[in-house]
């Protein structure tokens, strides 16, 4: 189907909008290697290798590769929802936007106020990884690491409002390069057999620490943390050049590049300690950087931290960009203050969302890092770092649950040949795995302050609903609103949809 392309996002649905010419963002200024690049960027490779992969081998040990494995087997399926919804429409929100489409205005409003939230989190939370990491490779004092944040947020600044194709490209570069480095030392390890060899033992659950079955799927919790971000080129569906073809592509291959490399180095990390040694893996903090100590030396123990470092910062532009197009989309739309919706006249970018973005993240960095920091998490930086990826992936794993769901009715409204696996099951498995997750992460309670994460996660949820509700009241045209403006629509199910 011939696709007709405007100048501005077109309204797909409810009352009149007038979007201001001056507030629309670069059409059409991103490839689909563009677009790989946001998806990759977010998820972090260096990132989630270096500093999550210990923390699924607390509990999962010998067999954390099996709980990656399951963690990937849940993207997936939610991949192909938000495929779906992307070869109908793009959107800079787009979670806001397909959630309302599927579920209704007002679920709609709570994902993009869930979505917003968790990827604001992860902000602070990977903005402290980069303050902490730089203060060691350093060897300065830990009571550093605010400059250092501040440093960071600065640049962030720049980087997320000038035009975004610069921003992507500083984010293909270095994450190609982190990725090659990881590569090279799960190449080595392998290759040398590890401590006692290759072997199958690691995707069996046999080799947990907390025992079988509920090491590994307790360890899913942080492997989906190491997945979350994965499907971020969807947020710049308006940006990309034929976003229904280029947003597929680039999640999908995010998706699969995540998964094999997580599975591959989680299986050299595996061997590298031993299969048996998994309680050793787990308490390692820096597991990768020992790994390619033990196997490669030379260089690479750094070069690994600094590629974390570098990896971690670039997350945490894509996450202030991702939270920021949320902000943007649903300020166009009225649900919130106009004022979100202001994009810089010379780059449209969404600067006043970005700047609400940054400064929140830095408040609540200062909050946790100086009020609450915990010698038990090794200081500050770790303190927030712990505290935001709980609370961030609290918020976002609700909306992923939220799209699966969503996506079953979306399908079987809108799909001329319904297919009751690819259709219903298929994301039904996913969010059963993601609600796997979610209870896994409350429950047994989390050492404080961790423990507060999912009380302030539900009453961010609450304050939601309450909101959407009175909005309802007072707005009721506000809320038709919802989900309306689309970058680009069309497709074979376009007609179909009510």
């Amino acid at each position: 189907m011939t696709v007709t392309r405007g100048p501005e996002p077109s309204l797909a649905a409810g009352p009149a909008v007038v979007v201001d010419a001056q507030n629309t963002l670069a059409r059409g200024s991103l490839s689909t290697w563009d677009a790989v690049a946001i998806s990759v960027s977010v998820l972090s490779p260096g990132m989630a290798m270096l500093l999550n992969a210990p923390g699924v081998a607390i509990v999962a040990g010998g067999s954390t590769p099996l709980a990656f494995l399951f963690g990937g087997i849940g993207v997936l399926a939610l991949a192909f929802v938000i495929v779906g919804f992307t070869r109908r429409m793009a959107t800079a929100g787009y979670a806001y936007t397909y959630a309302s489409r599927s579920i209704g205005k007002e679920g709609g409003f709570v994902a993009g106020w869930m979505y917003a939230f968790g990827f604001a989190c992860f902000v602070p939370m990977t903005m402290a990884g980069v303050a902490g990491l730089a203060i060691n490779l350093l060897g300065l004092d830990t009571k550093l690491w605010f400059p250092f944040f501040l440093i960071g947020m600065a640049l962030l600044l720049v980087l997320s409002i000038i035009r975004i194709k610069v921003t992507t490209r500083v984010q293909l570069l270095i994450g190609a390069i982190t990725v090659a480095l990881i590569v090279i030392v799960d190449l080595f390890v392998v290759g040398k057999g590890g401590a006692s060899g290759n072997t199958l033992q690691p995707f069996t659950f046999g080799h947990t620490v907390s025992g079988g079955f509920n090491g590994v799927f307790y360890g899913i919790i942080l492997g989906v943390t190491s997945y979350i971000g994965f499907e971020t080129a969807a947020d710049f569906g308006e940006e990309t050049a034929n976003p229904r073809r280029s947003i597929p592509i680039a999640i999908i291959a995010a998706t699969g590049i995540a998964i094999v490399l997580y599975i591959l180095t989680t299986y050299a990390m595996t061997i590298g300690f031993g299969v048996d040694n998994g309680a050793t893996f787990g308490g390692d903090s820096f597991a990768l950087k020992t790994v390619a100590k033990n196997f490669i030396g030379g260089p690479f123990p750094i070069l690994i931290e600094t590629g974390g470092m570098l990896s971690a910062f670039i997350v945490c532009v894509a996450c202030a960009t991702a939270s920021a197009r949320t902000l943007f989309a649903m300020g166009r739309e009225g649900v919130l203050p106009t004022w979100f919706s202001k994009t810089n006249a010379r780059f449209k970018t969404p600067v006043n969302a970005t700047l609400t973005v940054a400064g929140v993240a830095t408040a609540a960095a200062a909050l946790v890092g100086f009020v609450f920091p915990q010698d038990a998490f090794g200081g500050a930086t770790t303190t927030v770092y712990f505290f935001y990826a709980t609370m961030g992936t609290l918020g976002v794993i609700v909306v992923y649950i939220m799209l699966c769901l969503g996506g079953m009715a979306f399908f079987r409204r809108t799909k001329a040949s319904y297919n009751l696996v690819l259709h219903a099951l298929v994301p039904l498995l996913g969010a059963a795995i993601f609600a796997s997750a979610l209870y896994g992460s409350v429950y047994p309670q989390p050492p404080f302050p961790l423990n507060w994460t999912p009380y302030i996660a539900a009453a961010w949820l609450v304050i939601g609903i309450v909101a959407v509700l009175v909005l309802r009241s007072k707005n009721p045209a506000a809320v038709e609103r919802i989900g309306s403006i689309l970058g680009e629509e069309g497709g074979e199910d376009a007609k179909l949809l009510a």
